[in-house]
């Protein structure tokens, strides 16, 4: 899952190059902006940044999920997108999200507080994943999502030297991680990447 994805205006985004690989790419534009060079970061020109879900495995849209809007919000309107993902045997739901750190003590809550509304159901009759960035902290996470258990622990933010883990994944229903890190370093990111290993349990 990428929480921030580059997709110019001419079409090419790296989304593209995992679908090239044979993976399920699901994508949601949520902003076109015009970048202007930063010191750090290359100057990627003019597009869009998408919210991406993808998967080795068969996936399938379910429905983008909307997000309440929030004071000083740079986005318009933030979804969350939730899909199906086949095991073959079984079934999966998966969230992603990223929400606004606009303001951050505020927009988080409020927009966490409505994804949790709108997924209330998930994870009575299959097993469930949340993924994404909360702009949240991970200690007090559960406040805005009762019910999603974490499976990583690790500090994610700033990438150059975190001190806060505001990027998570969560389960619910019949999953447990077995494995979870915490990327060592970031390319081309203010955060650092997460992983975890989950099993069915049943």
């Amino acid at each position: 899952m990428f929480p921030e994805a580059w997709r110019d205006h001419g079409g090419v985004g790296i989304a593209d190059r995992l679908r090239e690989r044979g993976w399920s790419v699901l994508e949601t534009p949520f902003v076109g902006l015009d970048m202007t060079a930063r010191p750090v970061v290359a100057d990627p020109g003019s597009g869009a940044w998408s919210l991406v879900l993808a998967s080795r495995l068969p996936i399938r849209r379910v429905r983008d999920i909307p997000l309440p809007l929030t004071r000083a919000d740079p986005v318009p309107r933030r979804h969350a997108i939730h899909a199906e993902v086949d095991l073959g045997s079984a079934s999966i739901d998966v969230v992603a999200f990223h929400v606004s750190s606009k303001l951050w003590f505020a927009a988080p809550p409020i927009q966490l507080r409505g994804l949790a509304r709108e997924i209330q159901g998930l994870g009575r009759t299959r097993p469930a994943v949340l993924v994404g960035d909360a702009n949240w902290w991970r200690s007090t996470l559960r406040c805005w999502l009762p019910g999603w258990t974490p499976t990583v622990r690790g500090a994610t933010f700033p990438a150059h030297k975190p001190h806060s883990q505001i990027d998570h994944v969560l389960v619910r229903g019949e999953l447990r991680a077995i494995d979870s890190e915490v990327a060592s370093s970031a390319w081309r990111s203010d955060h650092r990447a997460i992983r975890a290993t989950l099993m069915l349990d049943g």
